[in-house]
């Protein structure tokens, strides 16, 4: 463990936003001409003035290049709904637009599962169809497209690429985080509308509020100086209304449209969460939003520039009256929450719980997403236990106090043992932690910091990832003035933790990330999760981590040697034999890497250890 030791003033309304590389006009207020100059531009995309049906597109999260047919056979991709699709359908409905959704991700993950083999699957072809598909049957006046991730951001432009070509006229809008975070930043702005040319009209932020407007306003049910967060990406020049419409708590008690989000089958081709071990094999997944925003204002993280300061709750009741549906329509029998602040709201978090188990939900949960450790107290911790909460990620990062202010991170490492504490009572809930390593003049001996914390800390699992500089938030700005970033490539910028960068993490890591600091996450991996699992004690937890290493070696990373050796340890512990395949696995992955027969050396690894069920020092 010793390696581990140009920004210009905002212009006034109507002048020339000179942050763009392409000439873009701000109109924070409509005057006559403009107005006029507006209509002009909505009649030549919509002559008849009348949006009637719209389609709603989520793209397949990565393109062909990044997909992994092996991978996605064994359903290990996330399939997520897509729940702001489904909110904004809902908003449509309400207004009596006729609309419909297609999840070209989940089209792709499930073709694929039933391909017979990857000579047969072609995945360009099948979303292709898919789409075309769905444009001859519905033939939409308009389709909006979100793009969420930065993994989709290719695959987001060949989708309106090829709309076009399908339909040269018709209109495609498009929103989502990626698209604000890119939009909005001035190192990613040009090349961002450059590979977007053939969408029509972005919307950036929360925008079902502002799309809906959008629509009323094409219909001529309102006049046309109301628009508001939208930019006309066709026009010359680009006009963009910045006003934001943010919708308030009483507008977001609004079900997503579950009937068109093929609720009951998605867990069938992918995962949704990272609990998903934990639960009957045939459970079906979804999932819920229930809170907007976050307290916390993470130096990191583009949540508080996408959907504004503070956070907004839905109520009680709404929540409810979701799971209720899920359940007696969908068979839904395990959820996600989507927030990133869920537990912000002590008494309304009780409150959800408590109905939860009067109401017999009967639905079990999970916080993929993170929790802060500061809400993790007595008694929402035991609350949640008894409302169906099967596991949760807190967010840590770093377990240096000079990097947890840089990084303005919601506690400090008090704040984190606390939490722990809290945690370890509640065997039944598997607990694992965020921590980011390689922040801008991070040293070694602050990562050390974080390593004895995370000892400290003693919960089940550590979702280490590398440090990646994201659009939209402080901390991409501030190495953008000290001239640590001059361009960004979107190939490079990659959630690491998000479907396609977590299996490829390697591959998906930018030109920031040193050997040595991959040499420090593979240390920190080894000893904070795997050599952990010999001082496993309680029934319970080692039935946990035998699942869950289990689902590793088994279907996340077939080719990861220590997922497999630990594997095998986990078996000889719990089943009380070693699986002959996986040990046969093993040596293959041996005998073809000289990598892997090294690093095995290095750790005082072997083989035999399996072969012969004995590991050394280990009762």
């Amino acid at each position: 463990m010793d390696e581990i030791k140009t920004a210009l003033e905002k212009p006034d309304a109507s002048e020339n936003h000179n942050k763009y590389f392409v000439p873009i006009i701000e109109l924070f207020h409509v005057n006559g001409e403009q107005k006029r100059n507006i209509d002009l531009e909505l009649t030549r995309h919509f002559p008849e003035r009348l949006i009637e049906r719209i389609l709603l597109v989520a793209p397949p999260e990565a393109d062909s290049g990044m997909f992994e047919f092996d991978t996605a056979k064994r359903g290990r991709y996330w399939n997520f709904p897509p729940y702001g699709l489904g909110i904004i359908a809902s908003h449509l409905r309400l207004e009596g637009i006729s609309v419909q959704i297609v999840n070209l991700n989940h089209v792709v993950l499930k073709a694929c599962n039933l391909a017979k083999s990857k000579v047969e699957f072609d995945f360009d072809k099948v979303w292709k169809n898919e789409l075309a598909r769905e444009i001859k049957v519905l033939e939409p006046d308009i389709v909006g497209i979100t793009c969420m991730f930065s993994q989709s951001h290719t695959s987001a432009v060949r989708v309106c690429n090829e709309i076009k070509r399908l339909r040269p006229n018709l209109p495609i809008a498009i929103g989502g985080v990626h698209i604000t975070n890119c939009f909005v930043e001035d190192v990613t702005v040009n090349s961002f509308l450059d590979d977007f040319k053939t969408c029509d009209f972005l919307f950036p932020y929360e925008s079902e509020l502002a799309f809906k407007k959008f629509i009323k306003i094409v219909n001529q049910e309102m006049p046309s100086n109301e628009l508001a967060q939208i930019c006309f990406n066709s026009s010359d020049p680009k006009l963009y209304l910045p006003n934001n419409i943010l919708p308030e708590e009483n507008e977001i008690n609004i079900i997503p449209a579950h009937d068109l989000m093929d609720s009951t089958e998605l867990a069938s081709y992918g995962t949704i969460g990272s609990f998903y071990c934990f639960t009957p094999q045939d459970t079906r997944f979804s999932t819920v939003l229930m809170n907007r925003g976050c307290r916390a204002q993470c130096t990191f993280c583009s949540v508080r520039n996408f959907n504004g300061v503070g956070v907004r709750h839905r109520s009680v009741q709404s929540i409810i009256d979701e799971l209720l549906i899920l359940r007696n329509e969908y068979q839904i029998g395990h959820i996600m929450w989507l927030d990133d602040d869920f537990l912000h709201d002590r008494k309304k978090t009780l409150q959800l719980f408590s109905e939860m188990v009067k109401q017999n939900v009967g639905i079990t949960w999970d916080c993929t997403n993170g929790v802060i450790a500061s809400s993790c107290t007595d008694e929402i911790i035991e609350a949640a236990a008894e409302s169906g909460c099967l596991g949760l990620n807190i967010g840590v990062e770093s377990g240096n106090p000079d990097i947890l202010r840089k990084i303005k991170k919601p506690g400090n490492v008090n704040t984190f043992l606390k939490a722990a504490e809290v945690l370890r009572k509640h065997e039944k809930i598997n607990t694992r932690v965020f921590l980011i390593i390689g922040f801008p003049g991070e040293t070694k001996s602050m990562m050390l910091d974080t390593v004895n914390l995370a000892m400290a800390m003693d919960l089940d699992w550590y979702n280490i990832t590398i440090y990646q500089p994201l659009p939209n938030t402080p901390m991409f700005e501030t190495m953008v003035q000290d001239g640590l970033i001059d361009d960004v490539s979107f190939e490079n910028i990659r959630y690491s933790s998000g479907p396609y960068g977590k299996i490829r993490q390697k591959a998906e890591r930018n030109l920031f990330v040193s050997d040595s600091l991959d040499e420090i996450w593979f240390r920190m991996n080894y000893y904070l999760n795997f050599e952990r699992l010999y001082k496993i004690e309680s029934p319970v937890k080692l039935h946990q981590q035998f699942k869950y290493v289990q689902n590793i070696a088994y279907l996340v990373a077939c080719d990861d040697a220590f997922a497999m050796y630990f594997c095998g340890y986990m078996q000889k512990k719990v089943l009380g034999n070693i699986d002959k395949g996986l040990t046969d696995r093993l040596e293959d992955c041996l005998l073809s890497s000289v990598y892997w027969r090294t690093r095995f050396d290095e750790f005082n690894l072997s083989l035999d250890h399996l072969k012969e069920a004995q590991f050394p020092g280990v009762k």
